[in-house]
């Protein structure tokens, strides 16, 4: 009988220790299995289309560039809803086209995005953010109903835009149901506000970033030109930096100038558009050689060349220049 109950203790004992061991485990693999739910029913992100309308007409190119077909996307859409640009880049084209208003946006690979019919809410030459309001839908006759018709193309060739809104992947496109209601959107900032959403406040500390990391080693201002002996405004700041550091771009925009000056040596003139109401431009000089060919567009933080010692210069360095509305203006006042 003794032998019975120390048997039966033992097992009793061996059971209450399992419960409270499994309880702990079975809470920790209960969090770990919620906490792991949510990301893998979440996806990758997708961008937002540039009107909040259902899918009319897909893409369908056709076989032959001659051809008939639909080159682009149709997305429903009101007239007077905003439209949005669903990348980074630079207005090529802003106004009437064959008597359409139409809106285009070019990508820093070349690539353009096209929107129509528009009116247009922001000019040529102006650099813009993704998701930044650039139209609004105007009324056409390109789609039984009002619709925008939304492109891409590369050179001469039509791609998908719809490709666009997975980061160009192929994978998921997310369509709205057709009961689907537009959510509201803010009001439509009047156009010397459209800019930067990093830039809103241009001619303010902080409005560009540092092309370079070297330090300050001459100010904007009056100074003996170190080569000419010249008194004479320095009308930039110098960063000094080693010969092949790259330069990146201070902000989006397009290289209106790329090419080689006694004084300056091989130097860019990005053109960065209208922040705030004020044109802005940004000037990269002494280049170790070439930098981004002319017409290009660049965007915030891409390189336009590396540092050199070109033209009338002592030494490795980059002499960033800046203008406000074609006045000479200190850089380093504006750099974040």
């Amino acid at each position: 009988m003794k032998e019975f109950f120390a048997t039966s203790a033992r097992q009793w004992a061996l059971t209450v220790i399992c419960a409270l061991l499994a309880t702990p485990l079975a809470m920790l693999l209960t969090a770990t299995s919620s906490a792991l739910a949510p990301a893998s029913a979440a996806g990758p992100p997708v961008a937002s289309p540039p009107v909040d309308g259902r899918l009319l007409k897909g893409f369908d190119p056709p076989a032959q560039p001659w051809g008939s077909g639909h080159r682009g996307v149709d997305l429903a859409a009101e007239v007077g809803d905003p439209v949005r640009t669903v990348t980074a880049g630079v207005v090529t084209v802003a106004g009437p086209v064959a008597g359409t208003g139409v809106v285009v946006v070019q990508m820093a690979d070349g690539r353009r995005t096209t929107h129509q019919p528009v009116t247009a809410r922001v000019e040529v030459g102006q650099a813009v953010a993704a998701g930044q309001i650039i139209a609004t839908v105007a009324a056409g006759n390109h789609c039984s109903r009002s619709c925008l018709h939304w492109g891409l193309i590369h050179g001469r060739d039509y791609q998908d835009p719809m490709s666009l809104l997975s980061g160009g992947g192929g994978g998921p496109v997310r369509l709205y149901p057709a009961d689907h209601r537009p959510r509201l959107l803010p009001a439509i900032p009047a156009a010397g506000d459209i800019g930067l959403p990093m830039a809103i406040g241009a001619g303010q500390p902080g409005t560009l970033s540092r092309p370079v990391d070297g330090p300050v080693s001459s100010l904007f201002g009056m100074r003996r030109h170190p080569v000419t002996g010249v008194w004479k405004l320095h009308d930039g700041v110098d960063l000094a930096s080693p010969c092949g550091t790259p330069i990146r771009a201070a902000a989006t925009g397009r290289v209106v100038f790329s090419g080689y000056q006694p004084a300056w040596g091989h130097r860019v003139v990005v053109d960065h558009g209208v922040l705030s109401g004020v044109r802005v431009r940004t000037t990269y000089n002494h280049l170790s050689g070439p930098g981004a060919a002319t017409g290009s567009v660049v965007l915030r933080g891409q390189p336009v060349g590396r540092v050199g010692s070109t033209g009338y210069s002592t030494g490795c360095h980059l002499h960033l220049g800046m203008e406000r509305d074609g006045r000479l203006v200190d850089p380093l006042r504006h750099l974040s």
